[in-house]
C-alpha cells in the first residue's frame, strides 16, 4: 500500500459533534424561510450543488432565496453568505491536535496522504485556512472537479494525481455519501472512520469493511 485519502468532514474536521459551532441560527431561519422549503430545495439541489453548479456561496442563496420566496433583499443575502463563509473559514481552522499526532505516524509508515471531500465552494476557499493543507498531499473537491462521491471518477481521480493504483490506496471516512461503497468499488481498501460519527452502514462487501473506534487506532491498522 502506498496512499491514504481520507474524507474530511466528519473524518478529520467535525463540525456536527462540536457544541461551540451550533452557536449560530440554522441556515433556513437566517435565508428567512422554513427547514422544511430549505430541506426540499437542498434534496432537489445537492448533487448540482456538490457539483460545481453554484460557482460560490452568494450564488446558492441567491437561488434558494428565490426559490422559496424569501423575504430577504438582495443586500442581506449577500450578507448571509458573507458570514457563512467566516463560519465555513472557522470550522476548517478548528482541527483537534490528536489528527495531526495520527498523519504524521501514518506518514511515518511510508504512506502518501492525500483528501478526497465532497464539498460547497465556500468550503474550497475556507481550505486556505486549514491548518491540514501542510499535511496532505493532493485535495480533491468534489465542486472543483464536477464530480462527487460515491462516484468512481472522484476515486480514480484522486488515484491519478497521487500517481498510485486504486488497489495500492485506502480510503478512510465516516460513511456518508455511500463513500466506502464507492471508494471499494474502484479497488480502494475501505475503512469507516467512527470517531466523530458512529454510523451503522450495510456492508456486504469483501473483504469485510474495516472500522475505526479511536483516531490513534488508525495508524497501526493501516500496517
Amino acid at each position: 500500500m502506498k496512499a491514504v485519502f481520507f474524507d474530511l468532514f466528519e473524518t478529520l474536521i467535525t463540525e456536527k459533534t462540536r457544541t461551540d459551532f451550533q452557536a449560530t441560527a440554522p441556515i433556513h431561519e437566517r435565508l428567512g424561510t422554513t427547514k422544511d422549503r430549505s430541506s426540499f430545495w437542498w434534496k432537489e439541489n445537492e448533487d448540482a450543488a456538490m457539483r460545481g453548479k453554484f460557482p460560490d456561496c452568494l450564488a446558492r442563496f441567491t437561488h434558494l432565496c428565490v426559490a422559496v420566496g424569501s423575504p430577504l433583499t438582495e443586500n442581506e443575502i449577500v450578507v448571509a453568505a458573507q458570514e457563512h463563509e467566516v463560519w465555513k473559514s472557522k470550522v476548517l481552522s478548528c482541527v483537534e491536535p490528536q489528527i495531526f499526532e495520527m498523519l504524521r505516524k501514518v506518514r511515518a509508515r511510508g504512506l502518501k496522504v492525500g483528501i478526497i471531500s465532497n464539498a460547497l465552494p465556500e468550503e474550497v476557499l475556507a481550505w486556505r485556512f486549514c491548518p491540514l493543507q501542510d499535511h496532505v498531499d493532493p485535495v480533491v473537491f468534489s465542486c472543483s472537479v464536477g464530480v462527487m462521491k460515491p462516484d468512481r471518477e472522484i476515486f480514480e481521480l484522486a488515484c491519478s494525481r497521487m500517481c498510485v493504483q486504486p488497489s495500492e490506496a485506502y480510503f478512510v471516512g465516516d460513511g456518508s455519501y455511500n463513500e466506502l461503497r464507492g471508494a471499494a468499488s474502484v479497488g480502494m481498501k475501505a475503512i469507516q472512520a467512527a470517531w466523530y460519527q458512529d454510523r451503522d452502514l450495510e456492508w456486504s462487501g469483501t473483504p469485510p469493511l474495516a472500522r475505526v473506534d479511536s483516531i490513534k487506532d488508525l495508524p497501526d491498522l493501516l500496517c
